[in-house]
């Protein structure tokens, strides 16, 4: 698309339009007439055309020519930035973006929050580190973060909100700033190695961190270790935590195929010795390593997802009900249709547990072992369960029992959704419906 000159252009109609715009969202081409972008330029007062606009959502890729003039909003709050990751969009995108951030910077002293996505050049990066008013910032650059870059957003004395991703970066070069590192910090999201993350945890002088989300590289193969790094999270969250999600995965092409059976906990003092072998069972997450934050009475949302996912038993979901009574959303990842190496361990009996335990439970995702429901079994477990759960997934190796919707209807009876494993979709679909047949009944 193109935007052709007028003859005598005629700007009230898109002052009087662009006056009343507050937010703009444009990641279509578009090329703005490098004549009517000079004329809109040449004055100052007739370049700030946006005098309402606070939001702005960009691709740098398609519409750059129309930066100039929208990074003059007095009034900007929050820009997000792509800049794609292809190499010959590389130098336009990212000198637009420089131009952008030292613009609004100038400009507008509300511009307070950042996202920044693709390949950034050093000096976009350098133009980051002097915006030490933001208090939100969003950094999806991949290795192109430098570590100078960390080491000075470390320092902003209003930042509360972070995401950034730290692969790239190996442990002994997380150089981070020894006074005032993250002082104001109250959401982290962070992908990298655990050590590194154990570092920056452990330097963080916020005591209000609300939301922790970890993304870990696997850990096979390095000396990264899970204890350190949940010994920081225990210590530098304890009185604050709310959220907490744990992603870890691993590739499951290297594990062990051959004679798998699931491992019983009669036969084997790890669940996944017998059937991973040739990986190291220190590289997993077990339920173990939770039992640090045993104390963190606050928590609200707990939400792991590994491959292969966390084993946890019936006595595991006793321990969360005594630990995390307050829990609004837990969410123990899922298993792989009819694959017998992720066999889950816990029973339909744990399920009776949280509904007893977790009063104000709105979401539940958890892989449960659903063989030997009966009609009969079902109706043994104690009606007027849970009444706060709402969403539920459930995935098993195994489709659901018809019984399924008379056991789920006796412990958690306002469910409104109810999903389960890939694969079973039909089994699943006729539990739902049975369900709502039954609160019809009631």
């Amino acid at each position: 698309q193109v935007l052709e000159l007028p003859f005598c252009p005629d700007f009230r109609l898109l002052h009087c339009y662009a006056s009343r715009v507050k937010q703009i969202v444009y990641r279509e081409n578009i090329r703005l007439h490098p004549t009517l972008l000079s004329l809109l330029l040449q004055d100052h007062e007739q370049a700030c055309i946006f005098r309402k606009l606070s939001i702005v959502q960009l691709s740098l890729t398609k519409c750059s020519s129309l930066s100039p003039i929208i990074s003059l909003a007095k009034g900007l709050k929050t820009v997000e930035l792509d800049l794609g990751f292809k190499m010959n969009n590389f130098e336009t995108a990212n000198r637009t973006a420089f131009d952008f951030l030292t613009t609004a910077d100038r400009v507008s002293s509300s511009f307070d929050s950042l996202s920044l996505r693709g390949g950034a050049s050093g000096q976009v990066m350098d133009s980051v580190n002097n915006l030490s008013r933001l208090k939100v910032l969003h950094l999806c650059v991949g290795a192109t973060l430098p570590v100078e870059t960390l080491t000075a957003i470390s320092t902003f004395p209003y930042l509360r909100e972070l995401e950034i991703h730290t692969s790239h970066i190996q442990p002994g070069n997380f150089i981070l700033s020894s006074q005032g590192c993250f002082p104001s910090l109250h959401s982290l999201n962070i992908r990298g190695r655990a050590n590194s993350i154990e570092k920056l945890l452990q330097n963080m002088r916020s005591g209000n961190l609300v939301a922790l989300r970890i993304d870990i590289e696997p850990l096979v193969y390095t000396n990264n270790t899970w204890g350190g790094l949940f010994a920081a999270i225990k210590e530098k969250t304890y009185d604050s935590l709310l959220q907490l999600t744990i992603e870890h995965h691993m590739d499951t092409q290297d594990f062990s195929l051959e004679n798998d059976t699931p491992s019983s906990p009669d036969t084997t003092l790890h669940p996944y010795v017998d059937n991973l072998l040739r990986t190291n069972p220190n590289d997993f997450l077990h339920f173990e390593h939770l039992h640090s934050l045993s104390h963190h009475r606050n928590l609200r949302q707990i939400v792991i997802e590994t491959t292969p996912p966390i084993l946890v038993r019936d006595s595991d979901l006793e321990q969360i009900v005594r630990w995390w009574p307050n829990l609004e959303h837990l969410d123990l990842g899922s298993v792989p249709t009819f694959d017998p190496r992720w066999m889950p361990k816990a029973t339909l009996a744990g399920l009776s547990i949280l509904s007893r335990g977790l009063s104000v439970l709105d979401t539940l995702t958890i892989p449960i072992n659903s063989a030997k429901l009966t009609c009969d079994a079902a109706m043994k477990f104690a009606g007027n369960g849970n009444g706060s759960l709402r969403y539920m997934t459930l995935t098993a190796s195994t489709p659901p029992d018809k019984s399924m919707a008379h056991y789920l209807h006796r412990l958690f009876p306002s469910i409104i959704e109810i999903h389960g494993t890939s694969g079973h979709e039909e089994h699943w679909d006729r539990v739902q419906k049975d369900f709502e047949l039954l609160k019809l009944t009631e």
